[in-house]
């Protein structure tokens, strides 16, 4: 499997509870989409998938092995798993490129 997620949870620091325990699988080359009204947690779920986002809960596993949250190992996902967000001005973190 390229991803699994085990009983994906996570709560915001507001208390919003975006994710309640989620579990799902999906293999290489296998296209899913992500349907569902806005709020309903597909951004966070996929936030997840690169690390941005770490769980309040479950665990999250890339090719089989744990998804870890150390510096170096967010640097190697992050080289494999892409994320482009919806408003390009939200993927710039300083006033010059």
């Amino acid at each position: 499997m390229l991803f699994r997620l085990e009983n994906l949870s996570h709560k915001y620091s507001d208390g919003t509870l975006a994710l309640d325990n989620i579990s799902l699988s999906f293999a290489k080359g296998e296209r899913i989409a992500l349907l569902g009204p806005n709020g309903s947690g597909k951004t966070t779920l996929l936030l997840h998938l690169n690390g941005i986002l770490k769980p309040t809960a479950g665990r999250i596993y890339f090719e089989d092995k744990p998804l870890e949250y150390s510096p170096k190992a967010l640097l190697e996902l992050r080289r494999r798993v892409g994320f482009v967000f919806q408003d390009p001005n939200d993927q710039l973190f300083a006033p010059t490129v």
